[in-house]
């Protein structure tokens, strides 16, 4: 008997949105000076129950790109590394390439793969300690800057009163 898993996908897609939404959430209210230890263990299971799913379905890109994620936020989150404001702003664009990445999957979305390799290479380059700025003095390195975030733009844009 075989068990046809498309009649999955929407219960997958759904949850993954929530997850990211909750992620978006946790991100922008952080405190980077001195961050909740159950806002990161949450950050964290949200890319780890994404990274589960993606696997379970066979979206290997998802599933390489939030083990990527999850790995950074695993060492933050242990304290072996200190969170900065550029780990929020690289995780809020990661989280952004992932909601492009599933509407890809879900609907079919072309899905811009400069984006993704950017997002992953600032991600593998924050875990080894190097900052963005810093990316363009190591020879044969990629430069990894990227842009901001849509949250962060959103989050931070001037309202009608110029506040």
């Amino acid at each position: 008997m075989t068990i046809d898993m498309s009649q999955f996908f929407q219960v997958f897609f759904d949850e993954a949105d929530e997850l990211l939404a909750e992620m978006e959430k946790l991100l922008l209210a952080l405190d980077v000076s001195a961050p909740d230890n159950e806002d990161l263990n949450a950050i964290f299971r949200a890319a780890h129950s994404i990274k589960g799913g993606a696997a379970t379905f066979g979206f290997t890109d998802i599933t390489e790109m939030t083990h990527i994620l999850e790995s950074l936020l695993d060492r933050i989150r242990k304290g072996e590394m200190a969170l900065t404001p550029e780990h929020v702003d690289v995780f809020l664009v990661a989280k952004d390439v992932l909601a492009m990445q599933m509407e890809g999957h879900h609907h079919g979305s072309s899905v811009d793969q400069d984006a993704v390799g950017s997002v992953c290479q600032r991600l593998k380059a924050l875990s080894q300690g190097i900052a963005a700025d810093a990316q363009e003095a190591v020879p044969g390195t990629p430069a990894v800057a990227g842009p901001e975030p849509a949250s962060r733009q959103a989050a931070t844009a001037p309202d009608a009163n110029g506040n």
